[in-house]
């Protein structure tokens, strides 16, 4: 499983798009809560995007940077990594859980906020925040501010389950089920067998100097 921190996200991928948690328009606000403690909590996923039935959906990307192309099936196909950031909100006013796709240049916002505002006796998830839309739709210059407006006692016990984002907005895969992908253009089905065997996984060519890293 292709996880990671701040301090190693410069090696996994390009930053994507959001989704789920949205500000549509220019000026648009809402208060939310971090679901975090700390910057110990904060993870980035290295992902692959294909198309599943008519959609596009992620898959977990299971090679570490460290390691060579060819472990995962998905990159030895040449899919671009992309390095994602699923933020764990709690919407205050809608009294709801949601997802803030980012890229792994928000690690470096999450990093200030936490620097901040949490500590070992007050976690990041006892403040809330505003966070303010500067942009108009479909504006790729678009940027977000977050104000932090209140602070009180409030524990990530209080509030709903953190949702595990891994098999959800993210599809886990084993190799040998992104090997037959590869080969056929979609995942094996319930019950159908995709062997490592009937679907082996790339070597390194010569031309790949047998190690790509990112």
């Amino acid at each position: 499983m292709a996880r990671f921190t701040e301090s190693n996200a410069e090696n996994y991928g390009t930053n994507g798009r959001s989704s789920f948690f949205q500000l549509k328009n220019d000026k648009d606000t809402a208060r939310v809560r971090f679901m975090y403690n700390d910057m110990q909590d904060v993870f980035g996923y290295a992902v692959h995007e294909v198309e599943v039935d008519g959609k596009r959906r992620y898959v977990n990307c299971i090679r570490e940077y460290t390691d060579p192309k060819n472990v995962c099936p998905l990159c030895a196909a040449n899919k671009t990594q992309i390095a994602k950031v699923f933020v764990p909100l709690y919407d205050v006013d809608e009294k709801e859980v949601k997802i803030w796709e980012r890229g792994k240049k928000y690690l470096g916002t999450l990093s200030s906020i936490c620097s901040r505002y949490s500590s070992a006796d007050t976690p990041l998830c006892s403040h809330v925040f505003e966070i303010e839309r500067n942009g108009k739709p479909r504006d790729t210059t678009t940027t977000y501010k977050e104000y932090e407006i209140k602070k009180d006692d409030t524990t990530l016990e209080d509030l709903p389950e953190v949702p595990d984002v891994l098999g959800t907005i993210i599809l886990d895969k084993s190799a040998e089920e992104m090997a037959y992908y590869v080969e056929k253009g979609r995942f094996p089905e319930v019950g159908e067998k995709a062997t490592e065997e009937e679907f082996p996984r790339r070597t390194p060519s010569r031309r790949d100097g047998g190690v790509d890293r990112f």
